[in-house]
């Protein structure tokens, strides 16, 4: 789940769907899991509700929180190929951008109704889960 602070009136509704598909891209190729298991959330933020060192800030944030178990360098390799892509769709500098990726175990998160997988075990989990989630519309 990428959650995606930015001020408002930063990204148009069809930059907002390339940065939705480019980290869903990212993201698919660095886990090699499907992009159903990828959400991407933009939340707008007028001028003066974000702040840097106690001062109103325009930086945009991505938090995304992944499932733990992968590689540092994967983990990095993710933030440096996120940072590149969101300059070029926005026309951000560094300066105005943070991202963190948060590991999270995946017994504590829930998507479609079911514990998620440990990496590495989703085709089990989907072969599982399949009626459930066909009958969700997922596969």
């Amino acid at each position: 789940m990428y959650q995606c602070f930015v001020k408002e009136g930063l990204v148009s509704d069809s930059v907002r769907n390339e940065l939705a598909k480019e980290i869903t891209q990212i993201h698919c190729q660095a886990t090699g899991v499907p992009p159903a298991f990828v959400r991407a959330m933009f939340i707008e933020l007028p001028y003066g509700t974000s702040y840097t060192a106690g001062e109103p800030s325009e930086a945009s944030v991505i938090n995304g929180k992944i499932r733990a178990g992968r590689p540092l360098e994967a983990r990095q390799q993710m933030i440096a190929e996120l940072a590149e892509m969101w300059k070029r769709l926005t026309g951000q500098s560094e300066h105005e951008l943070v991202i963190a990726l948060e590991e999270l175990a995946s017994d504590t998160i829930l998507e479609e109704g079911l514990i998620m997988p440990n990496p590495g075990e989703e085709t089990d989990w989907f072969m599982r889960n399949y009626q459930h989630l066909a009958a969700l519309g997922v596969v």
